[in-house]
């Protein structure tokens, strides 16, 4: 009989968890759908388990049966802003962020943990001191966009081609016009003859492209032959 009790009161023993056995914690993790689930996840299981106590990711099957050990954490968005709640065992905290994204989230989840755990705030301050702006951090904001404005060409003022102006003259019927005959040059250009002989006002000598037997001709219209001898039509 007695040995029999023995054996039942070892049995009890190991029936239960051994006195002072951590019960496994989890972290469940809900979100917007601007923030990557996974990464939230992980993030929040890292902090968690650094300054609070070690945890799970959340199994995607479920938790049966009641008084579980769970971590919630939910991450919303409000404009420019990032919000993280946390709750879990003795645990009702908020911590909140200027920036949006994984690193809003990073930095409001550390705020919170930093507000909730007054003995661990060293401890958070010197793994992250330029997150938090409580740990003389420069607090992030969101990177704007540059936007590079192009300067538009200068204008060039082209020199206008000075042309010089065509002079036309008139031409008559039977008469040269090549260079260097005399008639196509001005009245003050032409080569005048004084009156010697029979003809009228100025006389004038044809050089290239004259008519048959025509070497001058006069003001009046009179032709003259090489040996300024009157043509008579």
């Amino acid at each position: 009989m007695r040995h029999l009790l023995i054996i039942l009161s070892f049995l009890l023993i190991l029936s239960f968890p051994l006195f002072g056995e951590d019960k496994t914690c989890y972290v469940s993790v809900t979100s917007s759908e601007e923030f990557n689930q996974t990464l939230l996840s992980n993030i929040s299981i890292s902090a968690i388990s650094q300054y609070l106590k070690n945890v799970k990711p959340f199994p995607p099957s479920g938790l049966s049966g009641k008084g579980h050990c769970i971590y919630e954490v939910t991450a919303t968005l409000d404009g420019n802003k990032t919000f993280v709640t946390l709750q879990g065992n003795e645990l009702n905290s908020f911590g909140d962020a200027t920036i949006v994204g994984t690193d809003g989230f990073q930095e409001a989840i550390l705020r919170s943990l930093y507000r909730s755990q007054r003995d661990k705030r060293e401890l958070i301050c010197s793994d992250y001191p330029k997150i938090l702006e409580e740990c003389g951090g420069v607090v992030r904001k969101k990177k704007k966009k540059e936007v590079v404005k192009l300067s538009s060409p200068k204008k060039v003022p082209l020199e206008e081609t000075k042309k010089k102006p065509i002079k036309v003259t008139k031409k008559k019927k039977g008469v040269c016009y090549v260079e260097p005959c005399d008639w196509l040059k001005t009245s003050s250009d032409r080569k005048p003859r004084k009156r010697e002989k029979n003809w009228v006002g100025t006389l004038f000598e044809c050089i290239v492209g004259c008519k048959k037997n025509v070497k001058y001709w006069d003001e009046g219209g009179n032709e003259f032959d090489e040996n300024m001898n009157l043509i008579t039509k």
